[in-house]
């Protein structure tokens, strides 16, 4: 009884060549925020995933004794300016026209009215206040954030702002796939939790230098259409086009005795003729081979390829091809 298969006509082409690796998405800007002072958390501008402006406060601390200061160092502030003033009277200068007075006369003056010190007392009073509340350093979304409202930070971490429109990902390549990737390249994405789904990116940079494992580092740049978060493991697909192919399905491939074979059709006998081949490439779903020469194989373009029900074909089978 004839095996029913299904056949394909051998074609040169353009093959999709694919390199997989693993690698890990990371935010293009990512910044761990610390609070310069002590104290119970006033306010806060939201939890994890909050988007902050660049600039906008993201929390705050009790600032009370941090705002006397800073009213006493302004008092302080304006007592040395009219010693200052005094004093500069005392040296027979108009305090109104101060580009008068000689540079170092200036100096004395101030050293005694106690004005520099004033000022830098003023300036360490404002910093003080300043360092009571926590600011974005660019556009992002709150992370990492456990510290909750009059609570007091706990160890010198209070939270990240990370940028989440665009992801970096770093994965390995071998040093024989190198000439397969460039910068610019176009490379997709997929998450394990969404494993059909892919996310395009471009490589932008490969490592110029091949590690102890032989392996060089690519990093590609992904866009974040929204569902993509910090820190998701990801398999990194990189395609490359390969011209003048022979390409056939991965099901028509049989490994047979340790090697690699295909069975093409005979329109004459109406049986499978074993054939064998070498892998050249692979990607996801296509292989491109070419005849195994050294077992006396051949293999032409026009040939009928079959592709499927094969795997309990033998050489010289008898089969029919199916006619859909």
């Amino acid at each position: 009884m004839a095996n029913p298969v299904d056949t394909i006509v051998l074609r040169r082409g353009t093959f999709r060549s694919q390199l997989i690796s693993n690698g890990k998405l990371r935010a293009q800007q990512k910044s761990d925020l610390r609070f310069a002072a002590t104290g119970t958390v006033t306010w806060l501008a939201g939890g994890n995933g909050t988007v902050v402006r660049a600039g906008a406060p993201v929390a705050r601390i009790d600032d009370r004794e941090a705002q006397i200061r800073l009213e006493q160092a302004r008092q302080a502030m304006h007592k040395a300016d009219l010693d200052l003033q005094d004093a500069l009277l005392g040296f027979g200068y108009d305090v109104a026209d101060t580009a008068r007075v000689p540079d170092e006369t200036m100096r004395i003056a101030r050293l005694r009215s106690g004005y520099d010190a004033a000022v830098t007392g003023l300036r360490s009073a404002r910093l003080a206040v300043d360092n009571c509340v926590l600011t974005a350093p660019f556009g992002g979304r709150i992370a990492n954030l456990k510290t909750k409202l009059h609570e007091n930070p706990k160890g010198d971490f209070f939270c990240s702002v990370i940028n989440d429109g665009s992801f970096d990902v770093e994965f390995n390549i071998l040093e024989s796939e190198l000439t397969s990737v460039r910068p610019g390249q176009e490379v997709r994405v997929a998450t394990f939790v969404e494993p059909t789904k892919r996310y395009a990116g471009r490589v932008v940079q490969v490592n110029p230098t091949v590690d102890d494992k032989g392996q060089i580092t690519v990093t590609a740049n992904i866009p974040n259409p929204g569902r993509l978060i910090d820190g998701m493991n990801v398999k990194v697909y990189v395609e490359s086009s390969v011209a003048d192919k022979l390409v056939v399905p991965k099901s028509a491939v049989l490994v047979r005795d340790d090697r690699e074979v295909l069975f093409r059709y005979d329109p004459e006998t109406g049986r499978a003729m074993w054939t064998y081949v070498l892998i050249e490439m692979s990607n996801s779903d296509s292989h491109a081979v070419v005849p195994n020469t050294d077992r006396g194989a051949e293999l032409n373009v026009g040939d009928a390829v079959i592709v499927s029900g094969n795997l309990n074909l033998a050489d010289g089978s008898e089969v029919e091809i199916i006619r859909r």
